[in-house]
């Protein structure tokens, strides 16, 4: 970025002041790349650095991120035998794993550079600079665990001594371990770390859509969302014409690459799984339930439940990855778009995509909003006809 920028400066100030200005343009250049790699924005650099005692931002956060793993084992260890393990996430509404890799990168960033009295640059990642990426991770991501005993009497009955039968009461107890994630948000941490106004401007540009690419990029993060614009054309004209479910997809499909954030769902173009379908369905005039999981009640309580074999365009497919306590333990929801594809708010990619059906070990349930008698007589769609 910064190679790209300089060029197209040298180029463009050496036409307009002469040959003989190129020296001032070149010192003027190199003066501002330095700012530049002194700013919070240097870490859009860092990997350019391969020296032996630097590591690529991508590396770093799956180091953290086993390390996040490593310690939920050992708190399931240090519990004892337990009957099962919930997982608790404030914040999320499908009680989900919330990924904040970049806010931490971002208040990271901010607080680095801008720290009064131990400021340093961001564009070299050595061992002090992960040490503190460590520091705000676990600032930003704190677990907690109980265990709760439940007290379970039941009365069955017993042969005596003497070969006669009678009832007795038996207390069981079962052991649950509770664990609770709590993610912060960008905003929320810099609250906590009380930063100033021009911090906080700082932090919300680099968070802001156009350095999202570098975002994913420095992440490793896949920032394919599925479709060239070529591709998304040809996939709209050949839905089904006339069919709610039809367009549900396409109203899908105008949020390909929106960010994905469950704390900031519904605001500005952010969008977690359950609030993309919502929002689809809302537009069609049917109200579904804020939750993957209570989509997934809603259906099967009122009849529209389909199988898989009979997935068609606009039905709702219901994943489960753990234990969160919530309707048959639903964790993830995406619409089915034809031709085994699905477009969902992916947590992995951190923003809405277009990709093959995937995990059918986890799906559990598949459901059609549509065939609701309510969306047939007041949805656009049935206004047109």
């Amino acid at each position: 970025m910064v190679e790209r920028s300089a060029a197209l400066l040298v180029k463009g100030l050496t036409v307009l002041l002469g040959f003989s200005g190129s020296v001032i343009v070149v010192l003027c250049i190199v003066m501002a790349i330095a700012a530049v790699i002194s700013s919070p924005f240097g870490i859009f650099v860092s990997g350019e650095n391969t020296d032996a005692d630097v590591k690529p931002l991508s590396q770093i956060v799956q180091e953290l991120d086993a390390e996040f793993a490593a310690r939920l084992v050992e708190i399931q260890q240090s519990a004892g035998n337990v009957d099962w393990v919930e997982y608790h996430y404030p914040g999320s509404a499908d009680n989900t794993r919330i990924d904040n890799w970049m806010d931490i990168i971002s208040v990271f960033a901010v607080k680095t550079v801008t720290d009064s009295e131990n400021g340093m640059d961001v564009a070299t990642l050595d061992a002090t600079r992960i040490g503190i990426i460590r520091s705000v991770f676990w600032d930003m991501n704190s677990l907690e665990s109980r265990v709760e005993t439940i007290e379970h009497k039941e009365t069955v009955t017993v042969e005596k001594e003497d070969g006669s039968t009678g009832e007795e009461t038996v207390t069981r107890y079962e052991r649950i371990l509770h664990i609770t994630v709590i993610s912060q948000t960008a905003e929320q941490q810099a609250e906590i770390y009380r930063f100033t106004n021009e911090q906080i401007d700082l932090m919300k540009e680099m968070l802001s859509e156009e350095f999202r690419p570098l975002m994913y990029a420095m992440l490793g993060k896949d920032t394919d969302i599925g479709l060239t614009p070529e591709q998304l054309d040809l996939v709209q004209q050949h839905l089904p014409e006339g069919e709610l479910g039809s367009e549900a997809v396409k109203l899908a499909l105008t949020r390909l690459g929106d960010p994905y954030s469950q704390p900031k769902a519904g605001q500005d173009n952010y969008t977690d799984c359950s609030y993309l379908v919502q929002w689809v369905y809302r537009q069609l005039g049917i109200n579904l339930p804020r939750t993957a999981a209570e989509q997934a009640r809603y259906c099967l309580e009122n009849g529209f439940i389909v199988s898989f074999t009979d997935l068609a365009t606009g039905d709702l497919v219901f994943w489960s990855y753990e234990s969160n306590g919530r309707f048959m333990n639903i964790t993830h929801v995406g619409i089915y778009a034809g031709n085994g594809k699905v477009v969902d708010a992916s947590s992995s990619r951190e923003q809405v995509v277009y990709r093959d059906l995937f995990d059918s070990d986890k799906q559990v349930l598949f459901g059609r909003p549509s065939l609701s008698d309510f969306s047939q007589q007041d949805s656009p769609l049935s206004a047109q006809k």
